[in-house]
């Protein structure tokens, strides 16, 4: 009998959740796909099913925070309509998940959270648009190293502080051409 979609992916998730559980215990190259799917309830086949390393199963998990605060706050279509808002509501979803992006920066496992980034980003119907790919790489690396610098600073700055200063940076650069 075939799992539907959203059991495979419930599935997928409590492993991304028993993963992070388990790296608060001990590091995580010492966790073993025995204890993770055990802690998550899941069989072994369903990790080798689905994933070729423990790093995408954190990336997986980012993916699932992401779309589920997409789905509240709509930033797809904010970005469409909204830069400077939807730009807030993304640096309010990092704020969000502030514990799992310390957890995987002290692990030194923070470029999960970029994978996660090339993901969500990425072009998902046509790999031939060559300007999309690009575009959505630029993207996902130029979020990264904002959200990078933010992590690194101890979130100092609150996403509306952030915002400011994207809005800032970009007028500054405009200016200067």
């Amino acid at each position: 009998m075939r799992r539907s979609s959203a059991t495979t992916e419930y599935l997928k998730e409590c492993m991304g959740t028993a993963l992070l559980e388990l790296m608060r215990e001990k590091p995580m190259e010492k966790i073993t796909i025995e204890e993770m799917t055990a802690r998550a309830d899941v069989g072994r086949s369903t990790y080798f099913r689905y994933f070729k390393s423990k790093e995408e199963v954190l990336s997986f998990k980012i993916c699932c925070l992401w779309k589920r605060f997409d789905e509240q706050y709509h930033i797809g279509q904010h970005a469409e309509m909204d830069a400077p808002v939807a730009t807030r509501l993304f640096l309010e979803f990092c704020l969000s998940m502030r514990d799992i992006s310390d957890l995987l920066y002290s692990t030194g496992h923070q470029k999960c959270i970029l994978d996660a980034y090339l993901q969500i980003l990425s072009p998902e119907s046509d790999e031939n648009d060559v300007i999309k790919y690009y575009q959505s790489n630029m993207t996902a690396y130029a979020l990264f190293g904002l959200v990078n610098a933010w992590i690194q600073r101890g979130y100092k700055e609150t996403p509306e502080d952030m915002q400011e200063l994207i809005r800032n940076s970009s007028v500054t650069q405009g200016d200067s051409k």
